[in-house]
């Protein structure tokens, strides 16, 4: 099934723009005269071919949560939901997000129901999303829904632009000082150290480690860059790729620091999308099922997939994640009571907001720390290629003294 462009007259006579679905030009026209439109022009549109289908853009977080909330906001007003699809559609200027929008409100108009159209774009649309929507469209509260689906979309969206602008600094001076490092160690260094060649002295030790460096760089370093890529990608192929990015996962929660970061920031979206699947009256397997897939470590998705089935076999909650040790105590001790006091909800709630806040203060306290330690490593490498560079001058003057 394509989607097409469409510009057609209304029953009061007006233009009409829009997106339809169908399975050719004729039937798209065909169902625009049911629709009791008169087609003046039809059009595929290429955005939705096979080719693109299969590399289609998703959705941006910050334009998702306008999305949502833009949503949010019109169906509150009384707007009927195709209707509301299709004014954020037509209003707004990023072209992909505009084309999904109109083609879910081209869907709506079908018969499908919101949960079915998003699913067509699961790459903007996650199975969190579609599940909210779902529990929203069955309690008959789609804008509360989405409400709270936006709020939760936020607070991801804020914690993902507080690393972003944190790490641009340090990330922009690191790039510059390795790029003049390798500048110095391939076009400087080499003439300097050839007016050396002279001296029937052994050079200093650092002097030689950094024109071995040098002489590294300028030769075999560029093809042995070439053979690491094609050998990664040989790997990446024989073994799977999903094998490589669990080994890569288990020993990055083995790094002392960056395990702390991932951990909590996995667990922050774990419980918060639970909690909000449980006020939203999915049920307990279900919410678990799809708040484990919010999980980006494999590794650490894989250990709670593998506590969290006892749930079904009549485990505790608690109990279960209690199997997994890289899980904080404090966390499995508010579920703990969660459960006790029937009140797991409020506590999954409250377990988000204590992990987002943890997240965000070692957040902070890392990319304070880390904009001076750049400074003073990269510092260090120049300071160290000026070092052997003036050695052998100083050697040099030394035996002049001597002669």
């Amino acid at each position: 099934m394509a989607a097409y462009n469409y510009v057609a007259i209304n029953s009061e006579g007006n233009k009409e723009k829009g997106v339809i679905s169908a399975d050719n030009l004729e039937n798209a026209k065909r169902e625009l005269r049911n629709r009791k439109l008169a087609p003046l022009k039809v059009s595929e549109n290429n955005k939705y071919n096979l080719f693109n289908l299969l590399v289609q853009k998703k959705i941006s977080l910050k334009n998702l949560v306008l999305f949502t909330r833009q949503l949010s906001t019109l169906i509150g007003g009384g707007l009927p939901l195709e209707k509301s699809l299709k004014l954020i559609g037509n209003q707004s200027k990023n072209g992909n997000l505009k084309n999904q929008v109109l083609t879910l409100s081209s869907r709506i108009e079908e018969g499908f129901s919101f949960t079915e159209a998003l699913k067509e774009f699961p790459q903007s649309f996650d199975n969190l999303y579609i599940s909210l929507i779902s529990a929203g469209e069955a309690a008959g509260d789609m804008s509360g829904i989405l409400e709270k689906t936006a709020s939760y979309l936020e607070r991801r969206s804020k914690i993902q632009q507080d690393i972003i602008g944190a790490l641009i600094y340090p990330l922009v001076l690191i790039i510059l000082a390795l790029v003049i490092v390798g500048l110095l160690l391939v076009f400087v260094v080499p003439n300097v150290v050839n007016q050396f060649d002279t001296l029937n002295q052994q050079l200093p030790l650092l002097t030689r480690v950094l024109i071995s460096i040098s002489d590294f760089l300028s030769g075999p370093a560029i093809w042995l860059s070439f053979a690491i890529f094609f050998l990664l990608f040989g790997l990446s192929g024989l073994i799977g790729k999903n094998k490589i990015r669990f080994f890569f996962d288990k020993h990055m929660l083995k790094i002392p620091l960056i395990n702390s970061f991932l951990i909590n920031a996995n667990l922050a979206r774990f419980t918060s999308s639970l909690s909000i699947l449980r006020n939203s009256n999915v049920p307990i397997i279900e919410g678990l099922n799809i708040s484990t897939s919010t999980i980006s470590n494999s590794f650490l998705k894989s250990k709670m997939n593998e506590a969290l089935s006892k749930v079904s076999e009549g485990d505790s909650l608690a109990k279960s994640l209690n199997k997994v040790q890289e899980i904080p105590l404090l966390v499995i001790q508010m579920i703990d009571s969660g459960e006790r006091s029937g009140e797991l909800d409020s506590m999954l709630t409250k377990a988000a907001e204590y992990l987002d806040q943890d997240f965000q203060q070692s957040t902070k306290i890392a990319m304070n720390l880390l904009e001076p330690m750049v400074v003073v490593l990269m510092g260090s490498i120049v300071a160290s290629i000026v070092v052997a560079v003036l050695l052998p001058l100083i050697q040099m003057n030394n035996l002049t003294l001597i002669g």
